[in-house]
């Protein structure tokens, strides 16, 4: 039979919903995030503000596909180092991707801040757009730095089966956003 494989002991499906439960909810709430942002820009009048905020976004996608791809390596290091016991190859591992993410996200956060018409004028053409949405990325452009080492740092906690702390990480970031919009 070719499911014969899902059958294990009570111990391991426990052990999986304990682990996998919290990054659901995790996912869940990142989703949500946008979500809220989303709804609040959306009401504003017109449809210029919504455009030029998904401009604006587009070095947040650049940068999330350089941390996924850094959460993806490096999980897998991070985990084969915690099954060994080996704490100095996972923080060695931390330090190089918070590194990376930091010294790319710092890149595009000075540069939203120092040239954000010029750099928003790589993405469109669209002359009623562009200064809003370089308005929008010099306030947002530092932010990049803080979530990217977030990112790096949860996933680090993923791997080590703590899962918890992204959950509640996320989910008190979803408030705040909430309250603050």
């Amino acid at each position: 039979n070719m499911f014969s494989y899902l059958h294990r002991g009570k111990g391991f499906y426990r052990s999986m919903g304990r682990l996998a439960l919290p990054i659901i909810l995790q996912n869940l709430v990142t989703n949500s995030l946008g979500l809220v942002d989303t709804f609040m820009v959306g009401s504003l009048p017109g449809d210029a503000p919504m455009a030029a905020v998904s401009l604006a976004n587009i070095p947040i996608f650049v940068i999330l596909l350089v941390i996924f791809g850094l959460q993806s390596g490096s999980s897998v290091l991070i985990s084969q180092f915690w099954g060994k016991g080996d704490t100095d190859s996972i923080n060695r591992v931390l330090g190089i991707g918070v590194y990376v993410a930091g010294a790319i996200t710092a890149a595009f956060a000075l540069v939203t801040f120092f040239f954000p018409l010029q750099f928003m004028s790589l993405f469109s053409d669209n002359a009623e757009l562009i200064p809003i949405a370089a308005g929008y990325a010099r306030i947002v452009g530092f932010s990049y730095l803080l979530m990217s080492v977030n990112m790096v740092y949860l996933n680090l906690m993923r791997s080590v089966e703590r899962v918890l702390v992204g959950m509640v990480t996320y989910a008190v970031s979803l408030l705040v956003n909430v309250i603050v919009n």
